[in-house]
């Protein structure tokens, strides 16, 4: 991948990766992937190494893709300081809404021939992107629509919030992991092969030192405020929790719970995805995860494409006696096929 680093309007710096593959074609709808790391980790997160990297199926089906330094990763400047009562979450999630993805929609949808976003979001990633996903509206300057998530949950293992909570105690503004307790929370590694034992030679080169402020909020407040943005998101939403993740505790209760505080979404497409650690991307089942991703942000823009064009036309009055022709175009719709442990509830009003 290709680096950039853009000005923003207010002053700041947004940077990262980004990769557009040659079209071979020319679609009417294209997604423009948005990837959005977690915490300790930056844009090379997704683009680790050839054997894990979005690339390995995104350029084959030729979406483009952007992923992202969040403030304080890599040269993105920190969000402004404010006087306001938001916790750290709420002003990064809401920072990205206003002003780093509309600079990135405004530089990048022409170069990459996209029609719409996708946020793919990791852990804390997944916090933020589920705040910019819950604050997003038509005003937002960028057109959202859909959401990924994963390495996040309804419930925290406690053991490992535990040391976290340590760590924040023994730390003033940034947080730095030790790399062998790094692979055993986020790969459980070596009691579990869910990773090519290779990978663990990039874990020096992929960890960075952790904002405290984004780790004290997930660990100490996010799960008390969450459902105030879940509640909000009116984008199709996949979610997928790794069957062996070591810092929330993973099953079917979480994820039926994670999935019903979606209640806006027109579409939840839900599962845990087995044998598979916190880094999904990072593990054996990256590039099966990846594909999935890319075939929800497809399914996700052209479906933002149909609903568009097949809205009705503005009709002209008549007094005449029509209803079967009314009668026809009451029926008129988008049959759609429903699978796994997907919640299709048809919401296209401000969708």
């Amino acid at each position: 991948m290709e680096s950039f680093e853009l000005p923003l309007p207010d002053g700041g710096v947004v940077s990262g990766l980004y990769n557009f593959p040659a079209l071979t074609t020319s679609p009417t709808q294209l997604p423009l992937i948005i990837c959005v790391p977690g915490g300790s980790y930056d844009a090379q997160y997704f683009d680790a190494n050839a054997d894990h990297s979005i690339l390995a199926v995104s350029q084959k089906v030729e979406i483009p893709v952007i992923s992202l330094n969040r403030p304080c990763y890599g040269t993105t400047t920190a969000v402004p300081a404010s006087t306001d009562d938001l916790k750290y979450g709420e002003k990064q999630g809401r920072y990205l809404d206003s002003t780093i993805l509309p600079t990135l929609w405004k530089e990048f949808a022409r170069k990459s021939g996209a029609t719409g976003i996708v946020l793919l979001a990791h852990s804390i990633g997944a916090m933020m992107a589920t705040i910019v996903a819950g604050s997003h509206d038509e005003s937002s300057g960028y057109p959202l629509v859909g959401l990924i998530t994963s390495g996040i949950g309804t419930e925290l293992a406690e053991g490992p919030r535990g040391v976290m909570i340590h760590l924040l105690n023994e730390s003033s503004d940034l947080v730095d992991f030790d790399l062998a307790a790094k692979d055993a929370i986020m790969f459980q590694w070596p009691h579990q092969c869910l990773i090519d034992p290779k990978i663990c030679e990039y874990t020096g080169q992929l960890n960075k030192p952790v904002p405290s402020g984004e780790l004290d909020d997930i660990n100490r407040n996010w799960l008390g405020y969450w459902r105030q943005y879940s509640d909000n998101v009116r984008v199709p939403l996949m979610y997928g929790l790794s069957e062996f993740d070591g810092l929330w505790t993973s099953g079917q209760r979480i994820v039926d719970d994670y999935r019903a505080a979606f209640q806006s979404s027109p579409l939840v497409n839900s599962q845990i995805i087995p044998n598979a650690p916190h880094c999904i991307e990072l593990s054996l089942q990256s590039k099966a995860w990846f594909l999935k991703c890319c075939g929800f942000a497809l399914e996700c823009v052209v479906s933002k494409g149909l609903r568009g064009a097949l809205e009705d036309p503005p009709m002209e009055e008549n007094t005449e006696d029509d209803g079967a022709e009314n009668e026809s175009r009451e029926r008129r719709g988008i049959t759609t096929l429903v699978y796994t442990t997907t919640r299709y509830e048809p919401n296209t009003e401000e969708w």
